[in-house]
């Protein structure tokens, strides 16, 4: 009896003995600090951590982007499947100068992955410039003047403006620089021997030291037609009769051209609404045409025109000023009312 005691005893030491083992050795997933970085440059730096696999095959990366959401990572490399902590890094490239960058660590093996925290450094240099694309302006049969804001960023910046046809442009024009800076600075190029009657694309790039071109939002402006042709007007103004103080008057319509105008382009200008007792104007409004080329406003008469005895008659002449597209055109003549 005492001989299988012992042997019991001895048993159960060495499954003791083997459960304590198996605790210490159970897989995990790695552990991971996201460590400082070096060798900072305009465009590059080298990220570097330490990564414990735990005991397991393990692999790490690090990512990198402009926010916490990172959106770039480095190539996977293995950090072995020992049990203590070593270094590791990763040289990052092809950065915007002079920009805050955020970065972690992480790792992972079979049995999970570990997330190191969140750091975070600036690249040397200044940052890009910042631009936005302007107006045309000055715009004739076969030139316009292309205008662009730029913020230097606190160096020299060169700067030109593409255009053609299409957003794929072609010619562009003969580069110019902006002196360094803290305020945005307002540039214009002229540009000639432009089709009449043709839609152009353009947009303003800049750029300085080790940054990549910075292109503008592409903008389009369509060069006069040789001849401007006469557009379509259509207006009416109510009431017929006004019979009350205030009398009020609203004047509506359309202006219409040829359908190979796009409306960004013809609508555009003023209708003038005249009110005319005999030949002399009594009361006037001046309409914007609106984005789909059609016009509303209200004319006011506080009391009868002239002092006259009611009803009182006015004529009213709606006139389409014109642009650069359209020649000015009258509608019908109408007449109104007053008491």
């Amino acid at each position: 009896m005492k001989r299988t005691f012992a042997l019991l005893s001895t048993a159960a030491s060495v499954l003791a003995v083997l459960g304590v083992t198996a605790v210490a050795v159970a897989a995990s997933s790695p552990a991971v600090t996201t460590g400082t970085h070096t060798h900072v440059t305009d465009t590059s730096a080298v990220l570097h951590g330490t990564v414990n696999p735990n005991g397991s095959a393990t692999t790490y990366y690090f990512q990198w982007g402009l926010t916490t959401d990172y959106g770039v990572q480095s190539t996977e490399h293995s950090a072995g499947h020992g049990t203590t902590a070593g270094s590791v890094s990763a040289t990052v490239g092809s950065l915007i100068p002079g920009t805050l960058y955020h970065y972690r660590l992480v790792a992972g093996n079979g049995a999970g992955t570990t997330v190191g925290a969140d750091h975070t450094f600036t690249t040397a240099g200044n940052p890009p410039p910042n631009v936005a694309t302007g107006p045309a302006t000055q715009i004739s049969k076969n030139a316009a003047t292309l205008t662009a804001v730029i913020s230097p960023n606190k160096q020299a910046t060169t700067y030109y403006f593409q255009y053609g046809t299409s957003t794929g442009y072609g010619p562009q024009t003969t580069p110019a620089t902006v002196p360094a800076g803290t305020v945005p600075v307002t540039v214009a190029v002229a540009i000639n021997g432009l089709e009449a009657r043709t839609i152009f694309h353009y947009r303003i790039v800049a750029l300085h030291g080790n940054t990549a071109p910075q292109p503008g939002a592409d903008a389009t402006f369509m060069t006069l037609p040789r001849h401007r042709p006469r557009p379509s007007i259509k207006a009416r103004t109510t009431p017929s009769t006004a019979a009350h103080k205030p009398f009020v008057f609203t004047t509506s319509g359309q202006v219409k051209g040829p359908n190979w105008i796009p409306s960004a382009y013809d609508c555009r200008g003023v209708v003038s609404v005249r009110f005319l007792l005999g030949g002399r104007t009594v009361g006037s409004t001046l309409l914007p045409l609106q984005p789909n080329c059609k016009f509303s406003g209200q004319t006011a008469f506080a009391s009868l025109p002239g002092h006259h005895k009611a009803p009182v008659g006015l004529a009213v002449i709606v006139r389409y000023e014109g642009n650069g597209y359209l020649t000015p055109r009258k509608a019908g003549l109408e007449l109104v009312t007053l008491g």
